[in-house]
């Protein structure tokens, strides 16, 4: 079974909870994804069934994982910061991997999931210790994701055709934007949510990863 911990990260004033769970066999260090969870204002938090099913899909393939709730959220201290504040709280799960022994600090995957990841990705474009980045369901609709025009690390995008608010084609005029290395995946039927298609969303992961075998275009 793969080991699951229950963890502390300190953000300033404030702890933040957080599940860390770790494939079951290890032969070296594995590399670390950290998995950010949807809007806390609309029920999101770090057990979400696409967040938590991206969590247990990696552990599956060897990568330890680290999903926590957003400040106010769950037994996380603090209040909702609009989106703001949580950059915070992505820095300090960031340090958190850091300062952890037995993961490859070096190879960190950054994850968000809507909400999650408006807030990854504007972490990740001043914070260079993630190497890859994935944005699920991104709320193109919403949040303002031009500044990925910069961003040159390798990128997985994955959406629903059918998501309300990230809307197909606002989606791939994102995707047409922002330099290679790139994957683009619109999933046929889904909407926002991936209910009862959590699974692809992974599968999709994972191919991006290596873990399977496919290039990046």
């Amino acid at each position: 079974m793969p080991e699951i911990k229950k963890i502390e990260i300190s953000c300033g004033q404030i702890k933040l909870e957080g599940i860390f769970e770790f494939p079951e066999i290890l032969s070296e260090p594995p590399q670390v994804a950290l998995a950010l969870h949807p809007h806390p204002l609309y029920g999101g938090n770090m057990f979400n069934n696409v967040t938590s099913k991206l969590a247990s899909g990696l552990v599956k393939v060897g990568i330890a994982t680290l999903r926590f709730n957003f400040r106010g959220v769950g037994g996380s201290g603090g209040e909702h910061g609009e989106g703001i504040a949580e950059i915070d709280d992505v820095m300090a799960a960031l340090s958190f991997i850091d300062r952890y022994k037995g993961v490859d600090s070096s190879n960190i995957i950054l994850a968000g999931y809507s909400f999650g990841c408006w807030v990854g990705m504007k972490a990740a474009s001043t914070e260079k210790r993630p190497l890859r980045l994935i944005c699920v369901s991104p709320p193109v609709d919403i949040y303002d994701f031009s500044f990925l025009s910069y961003e040159a690390r390798p990128k997985l995008l994955i959406a629903g055709d059918r998501d309300f608010v990230c809307s197909k084609k606002k989606f791939l005029d994102l995707a047409e934007n922002i330099p290679a290395p790139k994957r683009i995946v619109v999933l046929p039927g889904a909407d926002h949510f991936h209910s009862g298609g959590e699974q692809k969303v992974v599968d999709s992961v994972v191919e991006f990863l290596g873990l399977l075998p496919k290039p990046i275009v």
